[in-house]
């Protein structure tokens, strides 16, 4: 019987991350699911909850450590973990866009830096970075969340042709507007300046102009499954 591969999915709590590990349970992976505060999640049928900081280097690799110590392997590192910073580009603030960059983009390079020697030892592995539709075209009032997956694609796309002697595989999901937590936990800059409130009004960006969001498609997470099962 062949065995079971092992999936670890960052951002795991809600939304994408947690579709997608719930998919790939079912289709008998191994699958490693992580949250920043894993006490506060409810169980996820199939999955082992880790607790994950991307922001930190020690939780990174007590993460991963644990994912070898109870599977013995790691075939698919999925970096979901992320959030969104609302605002434009003049008032958010340097801490804020270095917060920013911190989770989205330095945290896929850690997780990536701390799998990698693990892949190229077993002579095969897969990463998916999850982008966005804003990492291809970025709107206004989203510049530094942009800005975070405009460089998550860049590197990803240097990863792909790096690894490939080694049968590691890199693929990019690039998730459009999906009804998720993901909104809910948008962050918006400190500071905003009202010169641009006519223009964010009709944008409407901002809490109290948030409309319904578009009904919750399964593409994005069939997308990983899809990119997860191929060998």
């Amino acid at each position: 019987m062949p065995e079971k591969r092992t999936v670890l999915i960052t951002g795991a709590s809600s939304g994408i991350g947690q579709a997608s590990a719930l998919l790939l349970a079912q289709r008998d992976f191994s699958v490693f699911g992580t949250t920043r505060n894993p006490s506060g999640v409810e169980p996820i049928s199939g999955v082992e909850v880790l607790p994950l900081d991307v922001c930190s280097e020690e939780s990174v690799n007590t993460c991963v450590d644990t994912v070898l110590k109870r599977a013995g392997r790691l075939d698919t590192l999925v970096n979901n973990a992320g959030y969104g910073l609302t605002g434009v580009v003049e008032e958010v603030t340097i801490e804020e866009a270095k917060a920013q960059f911190e989770t989205n983009f330095f945290g896929v390079v850690r997780m990536v830096k701390r799998v990698l020697p693990i892949m190229r030892r077993q002579g095969s592995g897969q990463i998916i970075n999850i982008s966005s539709g804003l990492g291809l075209t970025a709107l206004a009032f989203t510049g530094f969340y942009s800005s975070s997956k405009f460089a998550l694609e860049g590197y990803t796309e240097a990863l792909r042709h790096e690894v490939s002697p080694f049968q590691i595989r890199v693929s990019l999901v690039e998730p459009g507007f999906v009804q998720t937590k993901f909104r809910d936990n948008i962050q918006y800059a400190r500071y905003p300046i009202s010169d641009y409130d006519p223009w964010r009004q009709r944008a409407a960006v901002g809490p109290a102009a948030r409309g319904p969001a578009s009904p919750a498609r399964p593409c994005c997470w069939d997308a990983v499954c899809s990119a997860a099962v191929c060998r």
